[in-house]
């Protein structure tokens, strides 16, 4: 993926001009996925020095997401989460950091 995004935070779920920019830091996983509010698995662009990313152009703030590791059947929260409205096991939910002060 070839994708250049401007982000403000290094990891977590970005908001910005086309979707939500999802990154994460999995450096022992050979895949990762993002699954939005119950929608099919997103696969993430693997980067340099165990990183995963992509812009998924559908995601807006306010919808739950959680991450899927090597194709297996858990899903987990982001560790980089802004906001975890169901705790800390629960999905994760996007927040935009420029909506606020």
């Amino acid at each position: 993926m070839s994708t250049v995004v401007q982000r403000r935070l290094p990891i977590g779920a970005e908001p910005g001009g086309g979707g939500v920019h999802f990154r994460v830091w999995a450096p022992f996983r050979g895949s990762v996925d993002v699954v939005i509010e119950d929608s099919t698995a997103i696969p993430l662009g693997k980067e340099q020095n165990g990183y995963f990313s992509a812009v998924v152009e559908f995601a807006r703030p306010g919808m739950k997401y959680r991450y899927r590791l090597d194709h297996g059947d858990r899903l987990f929260p982001d560790p980089a989460s802004r906001f975890q409205p169901d705790g800390p096991h629960g999905p994760s939910r996007i927040v935009s950091p420029s909506a606020y002060r």
